[in-house]
This record gives structure tokens, C-alpha cells and sequence, in this order.
């Protein structure tokens, strides 16, 4: 694997350059694209947004803070996946 593509997968299984705990209240403008996650206490709310539009309400109209979705999650140390044969009809 080259340097770039171990860089690039590391970014990726790091959040994709997200601050996964810094929230993006109502109204702010979104600073980079990607899949954004708000919650109430009935459900949680997945939106995309891309860089520069402003971020929404929520489903039920209040004010609401967004947080980052990360774009991939690594299951090895590479940060691909691997994958699992078996026999048919065993799942």
C-alpha cells in the first residue's frame, strides 16, 4: 500500500478531517461537506450538507445542534474491511 493511499485511509478512519465533537448550532454555515447528525429525544436526524449552506432545523422545528458523521469506519488496521466466507444457507 502507498504512503498516499495509508494517509488517505487514515484520514478517513480518523473522521475525514471532521471534529466529531464540536457541534454546528442552527443557522451557522456549514464548513465541510458531509453527512451531519442532529438528535431530539425521539430520533435522530441524518442530513447532508456542503460546505457553505447554512445549517437547518430540526424535524420538529426547534433549534437543534449538528454534529459531523464520520465517513467510513475501519474494521482492520489498514482501514479496509475484511471479508468472511461461508458456507451457504449458514446465515
Amino acid at each position: 500500500m502507498s504512503q498516499e493511499q495509508m494517509s488517505t485511509q487514515e484520514s478517513l478512519v480518523n473522521g475525514g478531517g471532521f471534529n466529531t465533537t464540536t457541534g454546528f448550532a442552527t443557522g451557522t454555515k456549514c464548513t465541510s461537506s458531509g453527512t451531519f447528525r442532529a438528535s431530539n429525544k425521539y430520533m435522530d436526524i441524518v442530513q447532508i450538507y456542503a460546505a457553505g449552506e447554512v445549517f437547518l432545523v430540526g424535524a420538529d422545528g426547534k433549534k437543534t445542534t449538528w454534529y459531523a458523521l464520520s465517513p467510513a469506519i475501519a474494521t482492520n488496521k489498514d482501514g479496509g474491511f475484511d471479508s468472511v466466507k461461508v458456507e451457504p444457507g449458514t446465515i
